[in-house]
């Protein structure tokens, strides 16, 4: 991550005790697909940086039932595990000395600490997106790049309908680069009200909060153009994806005599797993990728 020293030609005053505060609270308000995936860091609370997590499996009923005056049989705990590695530790860090904390500005210690959280988010939320364009069981290839027409994306609803999903039930997300999410502005079946039906009016506020039950999101870490292997937008289940972090968010600072300055180190260590493999048709997520 970035390092760098502060000085009179770059900043203003900065109030040393305010940074933690600041930044992690910026880091936690940037923090969205962190939120929307299975966070499985209370069981790293025994140390240790892997974590083996049981992958339930549907159970079924004993066929023909319990007879009278018959005891129940039970079976042993076979369920497959994931293993989720926390092998991401990164950091940003500044300095700030004396000579500029004479001269206190506000805007500019909301600046650097608001760019200090967005960066640790950013690495965060960019680590989950690159696992979740990984799945290949069910990729919806497009006829044109970042287009994704109704029928393409009803193809990518029924993927989860034939591995037994319910996609409107508020634990499907739907993500899209930018190009991809206006493609979806274009069509009068996610637009129009007559046709939507809801309070929604994505021609005004120009976004589209749920379509189909699914909330869509415009996001950076997925790509635009290129070639088919290229995932432009991607439809996941929150259960698709299993986290973990070790050190969530953490601000620290010291005073250092020989540079007359207080030094701010901010990090994360944490870690991200898919919850089948990426050819598995259950895994509970679509990818669309651009055309070759």
């Amino acid at each position: 991550m970035a390092t760098g020293n502060v000085t009179t030609t770059t900043a203003a005053s900065f109030i040393p005790e305010m940074w933690r505060d600041a930044i992690l609270d910026y880091a936690e308000r940037k923090m969205q697909l962190r939120n929307q995936v299975l966070d499985f860091s209370s069981m790293l609370s025994g140390g240790g940086d892997k974590l083996n997590i049981p992958k339930v499996k549907e159970e079924v009923v004993k066929s023909g039932g319990k007879a009278a005056n018959t005891a129940v049989v039970y079976e042993n705990q076979t369920d497959e595990t994931v293993q989720l590695t926390v092998d991401q530790h990164h950091y940003n860090a500044k300095r700030i000395e004396d000579i500029v904390k004479v001269q206190e500005s506000a805007d500019l210690f909301n600046a650097y600490a608001q760019s200090m959280g967005y960066a640790l988010a950013k690495k965060v939320e960019s680590f989950i997106a690159t696992k979740i364009q990984l799945a290949t069981a069910n990729n919806v290839g497009l006829a044109a790049d970042d287009t994704i027409t109704t029928a393409l994306f009803r193809d990518g609803l029924e993927k989860f309908l034939d591995a037994g999903y319910d996609y409107g039930d508020g634990e499907t997300f739907m993500y899209c680069s930018p190009k991809a999410y206006m493609s979806l502005l274009s069509l009068g079946e996610f637009t129009e009200a007559q046709k939507r039906g809801d309070a929604q009016n994505p021609l005004a506020s120009g976004r589209i909060i749920t379509a189909y039950g699914m909330p869509l999101y415009a996001s950076t870490d997925w790509s635009e153009g290129g070639n088919a292997s290229v995932e432009t937008a991607s439809m996941f289940r929150r259960e698709s994806v299993y986290f973990a972090q070790q050190i969530a968010p953490r601000v620290q600072s010291d005073y250092s005599i020989d540079h007359l300055a207080h030094s701010v180190v901010a990090d994360v260590l944490f870690g991200a797993a898919l919850s089948h493999a990426v050819d598995n048709t259950n895994i509970g997520i679509v990818n669309f990728t651009n055309a070759a």
